[in-house]
């Protein structure tokens, strides 16, 4: 590599390109050719090129930020899912509802969750349970990751055509709807925290490193370092490994004995502290025997950081093992290529390089513990996050690369990155988006069972697998107005439906009800016969020729239950040849609502003959009349 005395700075030798774009401000691919020289026009025509998809990647990006802020915002719901009841359950069943300070730092799975555990109590005693603080804590957790790369881009002089393309990349990243389940599930902040913690913890162990002289502001920079990679240990699981990491990162940078000891101290007290009475759960694989089945771990860690499709496309699996395998091969050369090169120490490739190994060693340590559940179990969108980080990282560092080797690389990854990120959009976007909208609707279902007091663990098995677990806290979330108890539905049970709706046109809706019917002895969670119907069947809204979202159910002119709209219709198709025949313009809605089911649950007084089905119109206090049913004789 060539090199002038220009490219010394700081008695190292640095590339005259790399001096360029991380030193000084002139803007990436902006410097002036000859205009008189063939090379020069080619050159300059290059450039227009990157500059020209450095700004549709950008935009690319931002669109990707507006969608994905969409679907953590509207995938709220009050309704507690899937391991939040482990949590909730642990404060109903203590005395006076307060859990011991020990809960906060007592296991969850092979996790452990401080920081959900406190925003779960400030929601409970300042909110209401409405999980607000989530959802608005998972954006503002994304909003500041990307600030942080953001932030490092510019301190280290990049502009121009690759900051455009790498913020781009990082929107896209951060924010896809791929990643869903996290979007879309109080949960699954934790899964979010780790990430943004650890890149936190290696800015400032490198704002120590630049900063000149032994002053205070250095040592306030490498223990907020250390601070944020404790918050990274007690978020989530993986959290533990980013003190390896922020060992090797110093170790790399070759800072001084002390700097290392601090990492090195600190790390054995918290992954010590991590480890204490820690039970590895039963119904997962033991690390020490899936250690002795290198290809089934190899297959997992290849689809965790492969390229995930829908489960339905054929090439699935084949795409995945071999993307991950080559992402995992891209990686390592990265990697080779950086750690060989003391030019290329600098703070912007060691925090992809660190974003690189946290997500491998992320993938790693998952597989170890979960082979047992076969290799498809890598497809989660959970996983997504870490996902997208590696690919990010690896992806950026390679750009930075070609950029100095070959720049016609560099306009042929350019090229690539919108072409993947339209694909993604047009194909896995909306399908991410209506699966995170599933899951809402399906938690808030079965959530009406809670409300009505119909104890159906067939329903509540949705929520939790050990259905009785809900309904033993349903009477605590009832007494304290939490959660679904916090909502105007549970206020208006047994209420005269005149007093709080009033009812429009029939017009104004189609459907019908195709399943009215107690809930079985089988699939109760008491003894006694409370009297509980299962209600079902579809809804359309026809001016909107949308599915109706939420229904209402009376008896003898009082509400008795409710209904959630919007479902997938299992049988649909029988529905719609049924319907076409009796119901003016109904092919034409039912091709643009699909997602028509609703399921619901009703209470009504004994010896009712009747009951009234109406769905609720965009106006929300106005209904439409959608049918009258027999209730079935007991």
């Amino acid at each position: 590599m060539k090199t002038d005395a220009s490219s010394c700075q700081g008695g190292h030798l640095i590339p005259k390109t790399l001096t360029r774009r991380f030193t000084f401000n002139q803007p990436v691919g902006e410097t002036a050719f000859d205009p008189s020289s063939t090379t020069g026009q080619d050159a300059r025509k290059s450039l227009r090129v990157d500059q020209l998809l450095s700004y549709v990647i950008l935009a690319c990006g931002l669109l990707t930020f507006v969608v994905g802020s969409y679907q953590i915002l509207s995938s709220h719901s009050p309704v507690p899912m899937e391991d939040e009841w482990t949590e909730i359950d642990a404060i109903a069943i203590a005395p006076h509802h307060q859990p011991p300070l020990t809960w906060l730092w007592a296991q969850h799975n092979e996790h452990r969750v401080v920081f959900y555990r406190l925003l779960l109590l400030a929601d409970i005693h300042l909110f209401h349970g409405k999980h607000w603080i989530s959802f608005w804590s998972m954006f503002a957790v994304q909003c500041a990751f990307l600030g942080l790369l953001v932030w490092l881009l510019r301190r280290e002089g990049l502009r121009g055509t690759l900051w455009r393309a790498i913020t781009g990349l990082g929107a896209f990243c951060l924010f896809s709807p791929s990643q869903w389940q996290n979007f879309g599930w109080a949960f699954q902040i934790s899964f979010l925290l780790p990430g943004f913690f650890f890149t936190l913890a290696l800015l400032g162990l490198l704002e120590y490193e630049r900063s000149a002289g032994p002053s205070k502001r250095r040592w306030i920079y490498l223990g907020l370092s250390i601070l944020a990679a404790s918050a990274a240990t007690y978020s989530n699981g993986n959290g533990v490994v980013v003190w390896p990491l922020l060992f090797s990162a110093a170790a790399v940078l070759r800072l001084r004995l002390r700097v290392l000891l601090a990492y090195a101290v600190s790390g054995f007290a918290l992954i010590g502290s991590y480890l204490y009475h820690y039970a590895s759960p039963p119904y997962h694989s033991s690390p020490w025997q899936s250690i002795r089945h290198p290809l089934a771990l190899l297959d997992y860690t290849f689809k965790y950081l492969g390229v995930a499709l829908p489960p339905w496309i054929r090439i699935r699996d084949a795409l995945a093992v071999s993307s991950g395998a080559f992402g995992l091969l891209a990686a390592l050369a990265a990697a080779a290529w950086v750690l060989t090169r003391s030019q290329w120490r600098k703070p912007l490739p060691v925090v992809l390089l660190g974003l690189m190994f946290y997500s491998l060693t992320t993938a790693f340590i998952t597989a170890l513990g979960r082979i047992s559940f076969g290799a498809d179990q890598a497809f989660q969108s959970r996983y997504q996050t870490y996902n997208l980080l590696f690919w990010f990282s690896v992806f950026t560092l390679w750009l930075l690369i070609v950029d100095e080797m070959a720049p016609f690389l560099r306009t042929a990854m350019l090229i690539a990155s919108p072409i993947v990120m339209l694909f993604a959009a047009g194909m896995l976007f909306p399908l991410c988006l209506r699966a995170s909208q599933l899951k809402t609707l399906r938690s808030e279902a079965p959530a009406l069972t809670l409300i009505i007091g119909v104890p159906d663990k067939q329903a509540l098995a949705v929520l939790y697998s050990d259905p009785s677990i809900p309904w033993r806290d349903a009477e605590y979330l009832r007494e304290q107005h939490l959660f679904m108890f916090s909502g105007s539905w549970y206020g208006h049970m047994d209420e005269p439906l005149a007093s709080v709706y009033h009812v429009g046109s029939e017009e104004r809706c189609a459907g019908q009800v195709s399943v009215v019917e107690p809930v079985p002895p089988e699939d109760s969670l008491t003894s006694q016969d409370t009297g509980g119907l299962r209600v079902s069947g579809w809804a359309v809204d026809r001016p909107s020729e949308k599915p109706i979202r939420s229904l209402v159910i009376t008896a003898g002119g009082t509400i008795a239950g409710f209904a959630v709209g919007g479902l997938q219709l299992q049988l649909f198709v029988d529905y719609r040849n049924k319907i076409a025949g009796k119901t003016e313009g109904s092919k034409t809605f039912l091709k643009k609502a699909r997602f028509v089911e609703w399921s619901g649950y009703a209470h009504p007084a004994p010896g009712t003959p009747a009951m009234e089905v109406y769905a609720v119109g965009n106006r929300r206090n106005e209904l439409c009349h959608l049918a009258t049913v027999a209730v079935p004789k007991r």
